[in-house]
């Protein structure tokens, strides 16, 4: 047999090789910026939401995908999040618009170099926000444990008040500090949960997380 062990190079592969030394994997506070953010819609629920890659300014990157919206506009809990990042942003609105997306390889599960046509927020882009950021252990369809960051609450970077404590013209933030002593992991990789789905969130309203 022919000796097979010759490499191309390929300098999107060299890139991405410190990628798990580079990422967010603990759960707490975090202060950083948006680098991307793309509209997604789920292609087995229509369920609408975006997805957001957060960097700490530190070398730690991670990305989060917020549900927002069912089908039929029933709003979702990521849906509460959305607009407590437009209260510290100080946005009144937000749109999509037509911009270059990355491609996603559902296989490996992980996001490809190649771009392709989506809608993003250009919004929400390289402005300092804090996110309260919740470790999620996970089990994928195949039976391998991962995990996934997920988005906990929302605060100011500089003041850390939340968008409740904004809209009530709080002087002093009174609720970060009650996050940061109650945010644990989750452990959700008991749970049967086909990967590749949105998790369940509850609706708008629902008593459910810290926010």
């Amino acid at each position: 047999m022919a000796n097979s062990h010759n490499y191309d190079y390929d300098p999107e592969a060299a890139g991405h090789a410190d990628d798990n030394a580079n990422r967010i994997d603990a759960s707490g506070p975090f202060i950083g910026t948006f680098e991307y953010a793309e509209a997604v819609t789920s292609s087995q629920k229509g369920t609408e939401g975006m997805k957001l890659g957060f960097d700490d300014g530190h070398g730690g990157k991670c990305e989060l995908t917020l549900w927002t919206r069912k089908a039929d506009g029933t709003p979702l809990f990521g849906f509460n999040f959305v607009q407590a990042m437009m209260t510290i942003f100080g946005l009144k609105g937000l749109k999509a618009v037509k911009g270059k997306v990355y491609t996603y390889d559902q296989e490996n599960n992980k996001r490809r170099g190649l771009e392709e046509d989506g809608q993003v927020f250009p919004d929400l882009l390289k402005k300092p926000i804090g996110l309260m950021l919740q470790k999620e252990l996970k089990t994928s369809q195949a039976g391998k444990d991962f995990f996934d960051m997920n988005v906990w609450g929302v605060f100011h970077p500089t003041s850390r008040l939340t968008a409740s404590e904004i809209r009530e013209k709080k002087a002093k933030p009174e609720k970060f500090e009650k996050m940061v002593k109650s945010i644990r992991d989750k452990d959700s990789r008991k749970k049967k949960e086909a990967a590749g789905t949105e998790p369940d969130q509850p609706a708008l309203g629902a008593e459910a997380g810290n926010f």
